[in-house]
């Protein structure tokens, strides 16, 4: 309890959640707070709610954005939680009427249930459902992504981009206004220099790990990326404009935003359903942004060996859902772009990779987020002294750079 205490505007969101869940007279029995550099735009807070005469419960989770001035100015905290509330408020919403209108009925769940946002400034916040509560587990960070994993997420991911091809399709004015009510956060970040100079770092980094005698052909392609050059490759692909291919992307395709429910097995652990959770980058763009995110950020080079595969899987439930609210896949979104679209756009992910196997990597103790109260520099000295398993960003960074030329995407 002592943990909401500085965040006194939660309570009462709290006390109306409650009573709009059939709970009037409400206790909070259990408050949680997310672990140090698990929220890295906000406060979670994890609350147990009980009807102090009924004794029904409600299992919430709070995402409330940081306050701090200096934070709000270093990172655009604002632009995100707009964002995630713009998702659940107005871009969700449209595809569930879509799906309303097409099979009268809404069987796709892919995301928590949303019940309450706040738009105020400086109070900016979402409560969702705790999907612990229904079964759901967030994979350890360090874990790659096995064939099952992949196979899940793919699915899901064609079924969830299918809504913005299918509303293009029958209603384009309805797609082009929750399309471009999306706010590019990639794009407020790169006019920051703290940003530029952390992708400048993360080229170096990666350049460092490539072998002279063994990996001239990558490092000749890798050239083009050094120094300021990954940041401006960056900027070019996430301020594309929206195109006959591009959907509402979910943004932030790192492992840590999603959640698993698994069948139950003692020999065999594995994940039968996923909820995707953090839209706070939502924008439009080329699916393959999603897709090359998740993939290059969590599997392995076995899985990418393997990525015809995995396009086939996401292309079949694509397909099948798209034909299941009345269109054509074939006209809207044919294998062959999407083929296309990988060799353009796979870039994305493998940039936002060299960032993201890194964090994951990184010691528990040695771990530094907003919360810190560091200044600028300072926060930018912290992130670069983080220790981490450099044996294993080695090996696979250095795997996913020749995949990306072996598939002609470097």
């Amino acid at each position: 309890m002592e943990a909401l205490k500085a965040r006194a505007d939660l309570i009462s969101h709290i006390q109306t959640v409650s009573k709009e869940n059939g709970i009037q007279n409400y206790v909070i029995t259990d408050v949680q707070t997310n672990q140090k550099g698990e929220g890295y735009l906000g406060q979670i807070f994890l609350v147990s709610i009980k009807d102090a005469k009924t004794e029904k419960q409600l299992e919430i989770v709070i995402k409330a954005a940081f306050t701090d001035e200096q934070v709000r100015a270093m990172i655009p905290i604002r632009m995100s939680f707009l964002n995630e509330i713009y998702f659940y408020t107005e871009v969700l919403p449209s595809f569930q009427k879509l799906e309303e209108k097409c099979r009268q009925s809404t069987s796709f769940q892919f995301v928590p249930k949303c019940l309450k946002v706040s738009l105020k400034d400086q109070e900016e916040m979402l409560i969702l459902e705790n999907l612990k509560a229904s079964g759901f587990e967030m994979l350890d960070k360090k874990l790659t992504l096995d064939e099952d994993y992949v196979r899940l997420i793919f699915k899901t991911y064609g079924r969830y981009h299918g809504y913005s091809f299918v509303l293009r399709d029958q209603n384009s004015e309805a797609f082009e206004r929750i399309s471009q009510g999306c706010c590019n956060v990639y794009a407020e970040l790169l006019k920051n220099d703290f940003f530029n100079q952390q992708m400048a770092g993360v080229a170096k980094l990666a350049q460092d790990i490539l072998l002279p005698g063994e990996d001239d052909e990558i490092i000749e392609k890798f050239e083009k990326y050094s120094g300021a050059n990954l940041a401006d490759t960056f900027k070019d692909i996430v301020s594309k404009e929206v195109n006959a291919y591009s959907v509402v992307l979910h943004g932030d395709c790192w492992s840590n935003n999603m959640m698993f429910k698994y069948e139950n097995s003692l020999n065999n652990k594995k994940p039968t359903d996923v909820r995707l959770i953090d839209f706070q980058v939502l924008r439009a763009g080329s699916p393959v942004c999603d897709l090359s995110y998740c993939l290059y950020s969590g599997a392995s080079k076995k899985i990418f060996d393997n990525l015809n595969d995995y396009l086939k899987i996401y292309y079949n439930s694509f397909s099948s859902f798209v034909k299941s609210l009345g269109s054509d896949p074939e006209k809207l979104f044919p294998f062959e772009a999407l083929e296309d679209q990988w060799k353009k756009y796979a870039k994305f992910g493998m940039m936002v990779s060299l960032s993201i196997i890194r964090m994951k990597l990184i010691n528990t103790e040695d771990v530094v987020d907003l919360t810190d109260e560091l200044e600028v520099d300072q926060f930018a000295d912290a992130l670069a002294k983080q220790k981490f398993d450099e044996e294993t960003y080695r090996k696979r960074t250095r795997e996913l750079l020749w995949h990306m030329s072996e598939v002609d995407a470097l």
